[in-house]
């Protein structure tokens, strides 16, 4: 039995921007019709596929795709509006809203999430190469630092609290 991978969303007036929340993905099947999105891949031994009708339909001579970190998509909708949902029928629970990417009406002045167009190739699916994009969990992290001073006992590192609920008190002997 195949597993279904997360796939967020988001929209403007004039598209959507989807995401297949799966990595490093083998043996990648991808189709895009007008009205669908049929996905299949592995990733880990695992066979993660779906289909997904589209609440209307898309521009698929438009709408483009990539595969750098994440399986993209930027799909044109064939007419402007808002999308009640990505897809027809009843809920999906694997299908979830983008809210990083997601733009109200009222937020119109705002340039949230925006669809970064860039390196996305159209939708040849012979085309499956990118560049390297750099991503922020690439970047090096600061060694954490200790939460106690070197030398401070705390009542876990000393074996509990000594049977009672009342924390015992630890001598140490100084250094010279």
């Amino acid at each position: 039995m195949s597993l279904k991978p997360d796939v967020l969303w988001a929209q403007r007036p004039d598209s959507v921007f989807l995401t297949i929340d799966l990595k490093e993905v083998q043996d990648m099947k991808v189709t895009l019709e007008n009205d669908k999105l049929t996905f299949s891949g592995k990733v880990g031994g695992s066979t993660y596929e779906f289909t997904l009708e589209f609440f209307a339909p898309i521009k698929k001579d438009q709408s483009k795709w990539s595969t750098k970190r994440l399986i993209e998509f930027y799909l044109k909708k064939e007419t402007e509006g808002e999308w009640t949902g990505l897809h027809k029928g009843k809920k999906m629970p694997w299908v979830k809203v983008d809210w990083k990417r997601w733009q109200d009406s009222d937020d119109e002045g705002e340039q949230k999430g925006d669809f970064n167009l860039d390196g996305m190739g159209d939708m040849n699916f012979g085309d499956m190469g990118g560049a390297d994009e750099f991503d922020s969990d690439d970047e090096d992290l600061p060694d954490l630092e200790p939460s106690e001073p070197m030398g401070a006992t705390s009542p876990a590192m000393s074996g509990g609290y000594g049977g009672g609920d009342v924390p015992q008190k630890v001598e140490t002997d100084a250094l010279d």
